[in-house]
């Protein structure tokens, strides 16, 4: 069975690796000029860079706080909830019940300020819909009128199931603050377009593993990427 220790910063693939760019530019509101991680060969150089073309005001205060508090805010302005009772460890599932779970989200959302996707659907359902998408793929090789229903009907299946979908990814307001952080960390802040530069490398650290499902204790200056 592949666990998080099996994967490391020389597996990841060229074109995952620039999606996770993409993410980084997202998350830190910035916008990454061209060619500029060809030199790249090590995790320390992508932090480098990074930091090179971050232009925000310094500001040495934690995200990670403001977050949570404006988390807090939005969730006592939006539901049934007082502040007082809001901690790191409340569950999402009491803030979020299941029934009206999605308006109440969409409620949250708003008063934050951004987007903060939280939900999918189910396990089996998930598996289910995969292995039907690739069943009418490999159908192309036997008819392909078969195919295209097939995919089709999964695609769209796919699309519902996604839209209208109710489990809870997360567990806790922690968790939730701390992917807030991770992705929205410009916009997360208290001032837009500051920065602590204390908080980038981690910032960086913690999308790797996101993404990649790789142990923070891989990503030291030294990892190599794989393709260099």
């Amino acid at each position: 069975m592949t666990t998080p220790s099996d994967f490391k910063l020389d597996n990841i693939d060229p074109e995952d690796f620039w999606d996770t760019l993409l993410k980084l530019e997202k998350s830190f509101g910035t916008k990454f000029a061209d060619n500029s991680f060809k030199e790249a060969k090590t995790f320390g150089d992508i932090c480098n860079i990074v930091e090179s073309q971050i232009n925000q005001t310094i500001k040495d205060d934690c995200t990670t706080q403001q977050t949570f508090y404006k988390v807090r805010k939005a969730i006592s302005l939006t539901q049934d909830f007082s502040v007082n009772n809001i901690n790191p460890k409340t569950k999402l599932e009491d803030i979020f019940p299941r029934e009206n779970r999605r308006q109440n989200l969409n409620n949250f959302q708003v008063a934050l300020g951004f987007s903060v996707n939280i939900l999918s659907m189910k396990t089996w359902l998930g598996w289910t819909l995969a292995s039907g998408l690739l069943v009418s793929v490999i159908a192309f090789f036997f008819s392909w009128q078969y195919a295209v229903a097939g995919l089709t009907f999964f695609t769209l299946c796919t699309w519902a199931a996604d839209k209208f979908s109710k489990e809870l990814d997360i567990l806790t307001v922690g968790e939730l603050t701390n992917k807030i952080s991770r992705e929205n960390y410009s916009i997360a802040r208290r001032q837009n377009g500051t920065v602590n530069k204390n908080e980038i490398v981690k910032i960086i650290q913690d999308v790797f593993v996101a993404d990649h499902l790789i142990e923070r204790e891989h990503l030291t200056k030294e990892a190599s990427l794989g393709w260099t």
